[in-house]
């Protein structure tokens, strides 16, 4: 019981990343028929850019979650990377929406990711670097880790759960029940009808890719704390997040953040679970998921085709 529920809340934990991450791509992806390459790499933006307001590129000790600096680095990383996402859309990836050019949209957001690594790879030289949690809670049970009904687990990992399903929820509220998100549906259901009606396509597209870039930097103070951050730490959420948005064919934003859930516990269960004694271990965690959402998306290739035809 307690193994499993440690497995449970961790999956989950790392899940909620994973699904807010798919939420973002499926939104993006529903506006505009485009993948959003680049959010990863916006998360690791976020978190190295509140780290550089905070201490240059020197060591970040968890006393700097306390200091003014690294609430200004937090309010800066936002406002860099809402930038950021708002002028990807309006200076790159516009002109090939407009267009109608694949390879452009597909190029733009893929330099976009590959512009952002390569500065923090000058900048930040260091392996990995620490982000402090700005929420204390180190001071709660044994420096952030606590025992319930004899499982151990660290109490962030339920504010990490709790947020995710927050921040899922208040998108599914937005666009369902708000006149932008109204907006946003009619764009994504017809985009000429939209805009026959009134609807200002281009200003509503920009404004999401800034509120996905918003969702990046949240995502960031939730997930970084949890361990090492490298320069591809981000990426890598990026990718998976990719994965549970794919698994779920760009559906609705609620069922992409489960997929991110379903992915985050089987994560877990891979890394922490045993069957009749045996166990495959952490390094499985990270090839066994996306390999099975590969392979299943190919035979769904293959069996979707003759319909095709």
């Amino acid at each position: 019981m307690d193994l499993t529920l440690q497995i449970v809340l961790s999956g989950l934990a790392a899940g909620s990343v994973y699904g807010l991450l798919a939420v973002g791509y499926t939104f993006v992806y529903r506006l505009t028929g485009i993948v959003h390459f680049a959010l990863g790499d916006l998360v690791g933006l976020g978190v190295f850019v509140a780290l550089f307001v905070t201490a240059g590129r020197g060591a970040v000790t968890q006393d700097s979650a306390t200091s003014w600096r690294f609430a200004v680095g937090i309010l800066v990383a936002l406002a860099v990377v809402v930038a950021l996402g708002a002028w990807s859309y309006f200076g790159l990836i516009q002109q090939h929406i407009a267009r109608g050019s694949t390879v452009g949209w597909v190029a733009a957001t893929v330099a976009i990711a590959f512009a952002i690594q390569s500065l923090l790879n000058v900048v930040f030289t260091q392996p990995a670097y620490v982000f402090p949690d700005p929420i204390p809670f180190h001071d709660a049970g044994r420096d952030g880790i606590v025992t319930v009904a004899g499982a151990t687990f660290q109490l962030r990992s339920l504010f990490v759960i709790g947020l995710g399903i927050a921040l899922a929820a208040i998108a599914t509220y937005v666009t369902r029940r708000t006149r932008f998100g109204r907006g946003l549906q009619a764009i994504a259901e017809d985009v000429d009808g939209a805009q026959m009606v009134g609807v200002p396509f281009d200003r509503y597209v920009g404004l999401a890719f800034g509120l996905v870039g918003a969702l990046a930097v949240v995502i960031a103070v939730a997930a970084a704390p949890s361990g090492p951050f490298s320069v591809t730490t981000g990426t890598l959420y990026g990718l998976k997040g990719l994965v549970a948005a794919l698994l779920v064919g760009f559906a609705a934003p609620g069922w992409a953040f489960v997929a991110g859930l379903a992915l985050g516990f089987v994560e877990s269960l891979i890394a922490s679970g045993r069957i009749s004694g045996h166990g495959l271990g952490p390094s499985y965690r990270e090839i066994l998921p996306l390999a099975f959402v590969f392979l299943l998306l190919a035979l769904r290739g293959r069996v979707r085709t003759p319909e095709l035809e």
